[in-house]
């Protein structure tokens, strides 16, 4: 098969891309383009007076998987471009991917990874996409449930990796606090792939040993809140500049709402990108975890508005608690999450506070994810409650060892 361009003049495809946010879309990685090459190759002398029935076929697993607001256009003889707005990065191309999977195995009986051809798109200019290669293997990936670090383990330092984790230090009343961190993955309950990977910091009082609930972290000073803040971003700093890099596949960062509610807090953010500023505007989610009903509604709209700046967009932890999700009506949240860590022990109480949490946050954001779930088991009740993603919790792999 001859290799694909790097450039594909496409003026209509442009125009119509450019209407629907397209460059912002590029460079999350949500537009793609697969290839039914191998089967034109396949047909030879025949390929003219059954490519429509070819070209219909793909039209029907484009529209069997797609959601409304998505597009795909055929490009060319053999090329179908799909520009996602309901998902991004790894999940984009890997629903993209199922879709040629299943073309191929139609016509082909298999969907041998020498005839997968995908591309993303990566900017557009005037009249011209941009592409770039992908890999199949990698980006099917995340189906195969690999361990969300290893995805990009690759590119990461090892040196660096455990300079960053684990981190301690000393608060104002001489407890000595260490922070272990965990990647996890967000999983699209729609396509069961990987559509983020999560930080997940766990702290512990050396002391006792006692590991601190996230809810009791509230109970800490504005100060040694920014200090605990202040190691899950450079710890997440090397996967924000790995996945920018290799997958586009977005980043969460939880953090307290009061460290982002100071200049200084969401100086952080920006410095953490320093060597890859493009990265925090396209691949990077804040999570605000301490927002409750005594959140005063008009600066929580603020300080969400001036990290959409920063950002791809901002998260917001809520509870279950009656009217705990009330402040966040109106504020233009990316997603709205659940942590079900201190459930995770009873079933039926787990279940039960999913479908009330998906009834309560209904309407308030585009995605409302659960974390912290004890397994994959709970995937489906999570669905049943109106999420749209969720995430089992991960413990820290890495050793024990503490860096003041």
């Amino acid at each position: 098969m001859p290799p694909p361009q790097d450039r594909i003049a496409a003026t209509d495809v442009a125009s119509i891309l450019e209407r629907v946010a397209g460059a912002e879309l590029a460079a999350r990685g949500a537009i793609n383009i697969i290839s039914v090459e191998a089967v034109r190759a396949e047909l030879g002398e025949r390929w003219e007076r059954n490519r429509a029935g070819v070209w219909s076929y793909v039209q029907k697993r484009m529209a069997e998987h797609l959601q409304p607001g998505d597009l795909f256009q055929r490009i060319g003889d053999t090329e179908f471009l799909v520009a996602m707005t309901s998902e991004e990065g790894a999940a984009a191309q890997g629903l993209t991917l199922r879709i040629l999977e299943e073309v191929l195995t139609h016509f082909l009986g298999e969907a041998s990874p020498a005839h997968m051809r995908i591309r993303t798109v990566t900017s557009i200019t005037g009249e011209e996409l941009h592409c770039a290669p992908l890999d199949p293997q990698s980006v099917a990936a995340p189906r195969r449930k690999e361990p969300a670090a290893t995805q990009v383990a690759t590119v990461i330092s090892p040196i660096e990796e455990a300079r960053r984790n684990p981190v301690s230090f000393v608060t104002a009343n001489g407890a000595r606090l260490e922070m272990r961190f965990a990647v996890e993955q967000v999983v699209s309950l729609r396509h069961q792939v990987t559509a983020a990977l999560r930080i997940e910091p766990t702290v512990t009082d050396l002391s006792s040993g006692r590991v601190i609930p996230s809810r009791a972290l509230s109970k800490l000073t504005d100060a040694e809140l920014s200090r605990i803040d202040e190691a899950t971003i450079d710890y997440g700093a090397l996967y924000l500049a790995a996945t920018a890099e290799r997958s586009r596949t977005p980043l969460i960062l939880p953090a307290s709402y009061r460290t982002m509610m100071a200049s200084k807090g969401r100086g952080l953010l920006i410095a953490a990108a320093a060597k890859a500023p493009d990265s925090i505007r396209t691949g990077l989610l804040v999570e605000l975890v301490d927002v409750d009903r005594g959140t005063p509604h008009g600066r929580l709209i603020e300080i969400v508005g001036l990290l959409r700046t920063l950002t791809r967009g901002v998260f917001v932890r809520g509870g279950l608690a009656k009217d705990t999700l009330e402040p966040l009506r109106g504020a233009r949240l990316a997603g709205v999450t659940l942590d079900a860590s201190d459930m995770a022990g009873e079933p039926s109480r787990l279940a039960g506070a999913l479908i009330d949490f998906g009834r309560q946050a209904k309407g308030l954001a585009p995605a409302l994810a659960c974390q912290g779930l004890p397994s994959s088991d709970y995937f489906p009740v999570a669905e049943v409650a109106g999420m749209t993603h969720a995430a089992v919790r991960v413990e820290p792999v890495t050793p024990a060892r503490s860096a003041a």
